[in-house]
């Protein structure tokens, strides 16, 4: 992407944002007859009139649906990618979610992969044709990785694909744009040089984060299936406001102190699945030695509830209680669960304060510096979110100091496991937030999604089906668990919140990755109903 050359912030922002509005083709900009757009967009893609009815039928489809499709020849790669890249062009105008976007390329690929098909009869790969949205600071060759940073943008562009979307691409996936990630990629929002990217179903509500372009662009119908990471919740909170589906899978590859975890977003259990496993089929161990070699291993998951699992229920987190929409949707989750036969026990919370404390000392070992630079060379202002997260328990640390914290963190880890097994459950099910999609500049609470990274625990989360109502009126309360719990308790308003997603998650032991996927699929099949 062409963008002028300078050293001050908001000329680099608006230069960025004028190239990327150019590559959208003028047919595909939403006319001013439309505008101003409402609060809710999140059936813009289909109601706009930018798409015909194939196309609306096309992007209506789950990954999985979609690939079967295209195999079969019901559709081309290349129709499916011209109405994803018209769908994505159409959630960007509504919530500005893309930093890069690439039509030519896109088509290209799947003018390939069509002409293959008819070649040889086979699908290149298991994801054939499907279009796939990656998250900026993951890189594709030829594309820049800016990390929510001013300075980094023309300075950083990939030399070639990462890992992950090495694997994508040999399994015939079709890249076609790369999605916001707020500055510094640590908020739970999606905030940087080039404002804020926002809720499709609510635009005064906040995407998430830190994979809230991948959020917003997926909930708001402009990607079936996205790519993001996950060191605090960056995979599973964005996912979870926005209604969608998102995996965050045990550890894959990351610094020794909290690593993060790349894992796919989507619109079904089904397509988390289908990811994994076109994924691990590469054998990534092979290519990354940071990977560790362990196959998929679905056929051999087994439940202490016979033919269910057992599930234990965390209704709060002993910090922070669920707001009442929240609570409701948990409440009448369990309701369906034990209705349909799943047996469900209360999940005591384990020292969750204490938790947030060992893996927010572990995020800036190095004081924020790195940071701090990034931001000095073009004069850009610490974002509220940046400055917060790193002023909890920030600061510079010797070798010596990281290892007395890892030893805490697995110290942790080994008692969090304990607590686990006493419960004799299978599988966690809590909120992943205390509430629905907070307005702008509010997220500050991690720890329902943190506390899994910290004993890195592989965790899901999927939408229930329901959203925000005025009948999720505000309850009084006497006493709170501390000020954390008195603010965002607060800050509730039904009418604030309108139509915003509710979603859940669901947690399993380190390495039962297959466990929380086929958890998954059973629980939200009887929650969604």
């Amino acid at each position: 992407m062409t963008v002028t050359a300078t050293s001050d912030w908001r000329t680099i922002a608006e230069s960025f944002k004028a190239a990327l509005n150019a590559k959208i083709p003028s047919e595909w900009k939403i006319p001013d007859s439309q505008r101003p757009l409402p609060l809710d967009t999140s059936q813009l893609v289909k109601q706009c009139g930018i798409l015909d009815a194939t196309e609306v039928g096309i992007v209506s489809l789950d990954a999985t649906d979609l690939r079967d499709a295209i195999v079969a020849r019901r559709y081309s790669a290349v129709e499916v990618a011209t109405a994803y890249l018209k769908a994505a062009a159409i959630v960007h105008q509504a919530t500005s979610c893309l930093m890069d976007y690439f039509p030519g390329e896109a088509l290209a690929r799947a003018a390939w992969l069509d002409e293959e098909l008819e070649r040889t009869g086979k699908p290149v790969g298991p994801l054939h044709g499907v279009p796939i949205s990656i998250k900026d600071h993951l890189g594709v060759k030829g594309h820049e990785i800016t990390a929510g940073f001013a300075s980094w943008v023309g300075k950083n562009i990939a030399e070639k694909d990462g890992t992950m979307v090495s694997i994508l691409r040999s399994a015939g996936a079709v890249f076609y744009c790369k999605t916001t990630n707020p500055q510094a990629i640590m908020h739970l929002e999606t905030d940087s040089f080039l404002g804020p990217t926002v809720n499709p179903f609510n635009s005064n509500l906040t995407s998430g984060g830190s994979s809230g372009g991948e959020g917003a662009l997926i909930g708001g119908g402009g990607s079936v299936l996205g790519v993001g990471t996950d060191i605090g919740g960056s995979i599973r909170n964005p996912a979870a406001l926005n209604g969608i589906y998102g995996f965050k899978p045990t550890e894959m590859v990351g610094q020794e102190s909290i690593a993060g975890a790349i894992g796919p977003m989507g619109r079904s259990a089904r397509d988390m699945s289908l990811f994994v496993a076109a994924v691990l089929a590469a054998e990534p161990w092979k290519i990354d030695s940071s990977n560790v070699g362990m196959p998929w291993r679905p056929s051999e998951v087994t439940w202490k509830g016979g033919d269910k699992p057992r599930i234990g229920v965390m209704w709060d987190d002993g910090v922070v209680r669920p707001q009442p929409p929240m609570r409701n949707a948990l409440q009448e989750a369990v309701g369906k669960l034990r209705s349909a036969g799943f047996e469900v026990v209360d999940y005591a919370p384990f020292r969750q304060a204490e938790g947030w404390e060992i893996i927010s000392s572990l995020y800036f070992t190095d004081g924020g510096e790195r940071i701090k630079r990034a931001m000095a060379a073009t004069g850009e202002p610490t974002l509220p979110l940046t400055k917060w997260i790193m002023e909890q328990n920030t600061q510079t640390r010797s070798a010596l100091e990281v290892f007395e914290l890892v030893k805490r963190r697995e110290a942790f880890r080994f008692e969090y496991n304990a607590h686990f097994l006493l419960a004799d459950i299978d599988v966690i099910l809590c909120p992943p937030g205390p509430g629905p999609a907070p307005e702008l500049g509010t997220s500050k609470y991690w720890g329902y999604t943190s506390i899994f990274n910290l004993v890195d625990y592989p965790s899901a989360v999927f939408p229930t089906g329901r959203a925000v109502s005025l009948d999720d009126a505000i309850d009084s309360r006497d006493s709170f668990l501390g000020k954390d719990d008195r603010e965002i308790w607060e800050a509730y308003d039904p009418a604030k919140f309108l139509n915003a997603p509710l979603s859940l998650q669901i947690a399993c032991q380190r390495w039962e990755d297959e466990k929380v996927l086929a958890a998954l699929g059973l629980i939200s099949t009887v929650v969604r109903q």
